[in-house]
């Protein structure tokens, strides 16, 4: 019963007041005919819950913050909504099962009716108030312009024997002549380096061997604070002539070794996190960055990228030895590329293969586990539309035990 997950035009009462009372919110529905589901006005102002089939989701325009809810979920949340409180929907439910009896479940679903989702607190990525870049400032150490996604960045790197092992995080991003908005600086202050974004500090790294993924870590920043989206993922993006293949899932699922290897077979690297979504052309965005492969995917790839035995290795955060691969421009996509499938990869040395096609719910739940953010101007009608684009792209989850088995899966589902 509890919410399924949670990530980032006024009908009826609302659109003279902006908000709608209890006993009045699900009375307002509103069919969408063209994206074939049903709207509620919720009492929360500027929220909705949409109906798809039995299961929902709720919408906040306001937060733009999403929460899927299943059967049970879209229930209660109807009668919180109407103005029914926690011990009343726990004494009818009594008896009916474990969801119904959920005391953890109803708080939750009942605080999400005033509008707070799971994990409010956590960073709801929207633009840090950085300062402006004073160009005036000379900077004694090298520094490089370039250009991602159409935003210019002055990368200032350390000096010193670290300087090279920087410049591989973005060897692959196009020069520049356009006056540099933002520069990415790492300072050393005592025993800890600091990463900055003009002059703010953004990050901090204990280790020089973390220089370079903090540096391209507030370059990502910038992409997600700046960049032209309507949708951001934390995800890598293939594309062949046929097809244009989304890899989402949290760190250690393998949608970047998958991308590598799917690159040796024939397809284009469209970018490898984040991938931005244009909602008017359903295509992501081309992002020129190198594909960032952990130490346990270096010995399946070495005889597809030799040049990874003698890469420059950055430490992660968490300890982890990450090494990057730079693709030549015949293999980088020069151009955004349309959506046509959404994987969900899940790499397991000793599993059976296995996929799963998921509903546009399910998928919509494991994009937003896997990093979801929506922009900033994200609007009423951009969430339906994704909605819309959800329902009519396929999605699907792939377990496998080696590369040219994922390979092989792929092909089958059309891709």
């Amino acid at each position: 019963m509890a919410p399924k997950f949670d990530a980032n035009e006024k009908s009826g009462a609302q659109e003279e007041s902006g908000t709608v009372s209890p006993g009045d919110a699900l009375n307002i529905i509103t069919p969408c005919t063209k994206h074939k589901y049903e709207r509620v006005a919720c009492a929360c102002p500027r929220q909705w819950l949409y109906l798809l089939g039995d299961e929902g989701v709720v919408y906040s325009e306001t937060r733009r913050r999403v929460a899927g809810l299943d059967a049970a979920g879209v229930s209660a949340y109807r009668a919180f909504d109407s103005g029914a409180g926690i011990e009343d929907l726990r004494l009818a439910g009594k008896g009916h099962g474990p969801d119904a009896a959920s005391g953890a479940a109803l708080n939750a679903i009942h605080t999400l009716t005033q509008g707070i989702f799971p994990d409010d607190e956590s960073e709801d990525g929207s633009r840090a108030d950085w300062p402006d870049h004073d160009s005036s400032i000379s900077v004694q150490s090298e520094s490089a312009n370039i250009e991602i996604h159409g935003i210019p960045i002055s990368v200032v790197y350390p000096p010193g024997p670290w300087e090279e092992t920087c410049r591989d995080c973005f060897r692959n991003c196009a020069a520049s002549d356009k006056a540099a908005r933002w520069r990415l600086s790492a300072r050393l202050a005592g025993n800890v380096w600091g990463i900055y974004i003009n002059d703010r500090k953004v990050s901090t790294v204990q280790y020089e061997q973390q220089l370079g993924l903090g540096l391209m870590h507030a370059a990502r920043s910038l992409l997600y604070a700046e960049g032209k989206y309507d949708v951001a993922f934390h995800a890598a993006m293939v594309a062949s002539v046929h097809c244009g293949v989304m890899f989402c899932a949290p760190r250690e699922y393998g949608k970047s070794t998958l991308a590598a290897y799917l690159v040796t077979q024939g397809f284009d690297l469209v970018a490898d996190e984040p991938a931005l979504l244009d909602l008017d052309t359903s295509f992501i965005a081309s992002l020129r960055m190198p594909i960032c492969l952990k130490e346990g995917s270096w010995r399946n790839l070495l005889q597809h990228w030799p040049q990874l035995a003698n890469a420059p290795v950055h430490i992660r955060s968490d300890g982890t030895r990450i090494r990057m691969a730079h693709l030549s421009n015949q293999k980088c996509s020069p151009r955004s590329r349309p959506l046509t499938h959404i994987v969900f990869p899940c790499y397991a040395l000793s599993s059976s293969a296995e996929v799963e096609l998921l509903s546009p719910l399910r998928a919509l739940g494991l994009l937003t586990e896997g990093g979801m953010l929506l922009a900033k101007q994200f609007a009423l009608e951009d969430f339906e539309a994704f909605l819309e684009l959800l329902r009519r792209t396929p999605a699907y989850r792939l377990q496998y035990a080696s590369l040219g088995e994922a390979h092989r899966m792929l092909y089958e589902i059309g891709c």
